[in-house]
């Protein structure tokens, strides 16, 4: 059965499917002292590419946009599998794979795949979205081989900046007793994430992701209206809430009509016994 944060989320991909890919796609980040296209991007590199044959699943696939960009490797004996509970988003990458990725729509706590058939499990800033995580690590491991690699892309708090404390004080201006705090909230700090990953996974690694770019306040708003949080606030109240936003900022932007937006995000991986 659905919790009414999956069928929210459902009813978001549903009505703006490929809205994750078009945030996330082209957006550059700093990892590790290295620039890359995208957090898409450095999630691709914890896939290897020396070894065959090689299982990957790619768990809330969505529109199928890392599995594009690894099977752009042509790399032999890449095997690759997308998992997604939204038909619409799924409909999307079996469009753009063209066959070259096995899709299947499943809940994360379920998956469809024998014991022990993955080598590398990748995951796109999704799985701090799943409302309570033990049950989806527990079913990635009892799905990933011994050694087997879990690698994802996670929130983390974002750097202070006035695009985005704007943002949410507005939000939480307008949110009703009913607003949804997705997925689990254990994954907002590392201590919680290192707990989480402490007694059943080997060789835990945490990094930070960065982004840094500068945006007028109609650009940050068109940014914003692809997240989860404003589709929590009635389309009545959307244009005051626009208003107030555009309003909260408009001090805050250089001589060029701009303000700075930075964000961050968190690498995790980790290996089966």
């Amino acid at each position: 059965m659905r919790s009414p944060a999956e069928q929210f989320l459902i009813d978001f991909h549903a009505t703006l499917p490929g809205a994750t890919a078009e945030a996330f796609g082209t957006l550059p980040v700093q990892f590790r002292g290295q620039s890359f296209a995208s957090s898409y991007a450095v999630l691709a590199t914890a896939v290897p590419t020396d070894r065959s044959p090689l299982a990957v699943l790619d768990l809330a696939c969505g529109s199928g946009f890392l599995l594009s960009l690894l099977a752009a490797r042509r790399q032999p004996g890449l095997e690759l599998i997308g998992v997604d509970m939204s038909a619409d988003e799924l409909r999307l990458a079996a469009a753009d794979l063209d066959g070259q990725a096995r899709l299947i729509e499943a809940r994360a706590q379920h998956l469809p795949l024998a014991a022990q058939s993955i080598d590398t499990v990748v995951c796109h800033l999704a799985l701090m979205l799943m409302g309570d995580a033990d049950p989806v690590l527990a079913e990635l491991r009892r799905v990933l081989k011994p050694g087997g690699t879990l690698a994802a892309v996670v929130g983390a708090p974002n750097p202070p900046s006035a695009a985005f404390d704007a943002y949410i004080r507005v939000i939480n201006a307008h949110a009703s007793g009913s607003f949804l705090r997705l997925g689990d909230a254990r994954f907002r700090k590392e201590e919680g994430v290192r707990a989480m990953f402490a007694a059943q996974w080997h060789g835990l690694e945490l990094d930070e992701i960065r982004s840094h770019r500068r945006l007028t306040p109609d650009e940050t708003w068109a940014w914003f209206m692809r997240m989860y949080d404003i589709h929590q606030i009635g389309e009545d109240q959307r244009d005051e809430v626009r208003r107030e936003y555009l309003s909260s900022v408009a001090a805050h932007c250089d001589a060029d009509g701009r303000l700075e937006f930075p964000q961050a995000f968190r690498f995790v991986r980790a290996q089966t016994a």
